[in-house]
């Protein structure tokens, strides 16, 4: 089955991670996604952090993907360029949450593809 393709954006206001963070994206129902890239920018006028997260449903646990991670004023950072991919099941999510204010935005983009049961 040929994929189809997404992209799901998020500006964050979360400032804690886990089930506080700000759901980015969700993977849907009946299908697997193939996130492609993960592109995070800072609007703030100075340095400041943040952090990734992807949530494994069928473990109900977060893992890792970026911890604090410094981002100088009015730059972007980058994640999975390069030929790198997450798979997510049913149910798995990408959070993520920043040290204050409602600076950074985070875009998502992948393939969706639909698996029958």
């Amino acid at each position: 089955m040929l994929p189809r393709y997404f992209s799901a954006v998020k500006n964050l206001s979360a400032t804690s991670g886990s089930a506080s963070a700000d759901v980015v994206f969700t993977c849907p129902a009946s299908h697997v996604a193939v996130i492609k890239t993960i592109k995070i920018s800072n609007g703030a006028s100075s340095t400041k952090k943040y952090s990734i997260q992807w949530y494994e449903a069928a473990t109900t646990t977060y893992h890792t993907i970026a911890d604090e991670t410094s981002l100088a004023a009015n730059t972007n950072d980058s994640y999975l360029e390069g030929g790198g991919c997450f798979a997510l099941k049913a149910g798995d999510k990408i959070v993520a949450f920043e040290e204050s204010g409602s600076d950074f935005h985070v875009v998502i983009s992948g393939e969706l593809y639909y698996q029958q049961a």
